[in-house]
């Protein structure tokens, strides 16, 4: 057996062993179809109380602080668990381990160095992975639609967006002036309360 899987099948490099077999395997299925690649992802939106900050808040800052949440969960995985297999491979595989006590001192090391490699690391790409959902309130704001119902009033109007899929069907108001079926309107403003956009008529020369 080559010495170096005799190491990695032994302790204390076993455990950061089995680690990155687990994301050998996920990139294989990944690779074959049988996973889709944000199968494990997440997202670490959150905002810290207004009222105070607590334990939970210091530790969401944490994760973000090591690109957790910023980039794909299971390639910042990969790197953390290559980083750990090859410290124990290359420094602990002299080391005997009897007790839980002989591997706490090699594991909370490895842990350290490795946290701090895969921060390095994913760096980076920072920022490549975001996705943002489309047709957001903000990028619809300043976009022009078409009224589809009778009239526009500060009460009352539908408009529709053309998008790249289905188009839009948008709650309109006008403030200051009533706007016919069939006009041109711009996005201007949006009650978060009331869920309406507010729009104003377009100028359209022939």
């Amino acid at each position: 057996m080559p010495e170096i899987i005799k190491v990695s099948l032994e302790w204390p490099t076993l455990p950061a062993t089995v680690l990155l077999a687990v994301c050998l395997l996920y990139w294989i299925c990944v690779i074959l179809g049988f996973m889709e690649l944000d199968f494990l992802d997440f997202d670490l939106d959150f905002e810290i109380g207004t009222e105070g900050t607590s334990f939970l808040d210091f530790g969401f800052i944490g994760l973000r602080f090591l690109n957790i949440g910023e980039v794909p969960v299971m390639l910042w995985l990969s790197i953390f668990s290559l980083s750990m297999w090859m410290l124990s491979v290359n420094f602990d595989s002299k080391v005997e381990i009897n007790t839980w006590l002989d591997y706490l001192p090699l594991l909370l090391r490895n842990l350290g160095i490795s946290l701090v490699v895969t921060k390095l690391v994913t760096q980076p790409f920072k920022g490549y992975f975001q996705f943002t959902p489309p047709n957001q309130i903000e990028t619809l704001l300043g976009k022009s639609c078409v009224v589809t119902s009778t009239a526009v009033t500060d009460r009352f109007g539908q408009g529709e967006l053309e998008t790249e899929g289905a188009p839009l069907k948008l709650h309109i108001r006008a403030e200051d002036e009533t706007i016919q079926k069939g006009d041109l309107v711009r996005l201007a403003d949006y009650n978060s309360e009331k869920q309406v956009f507010y729009v104003v008529k377009i100028s359209q020369e022939s």
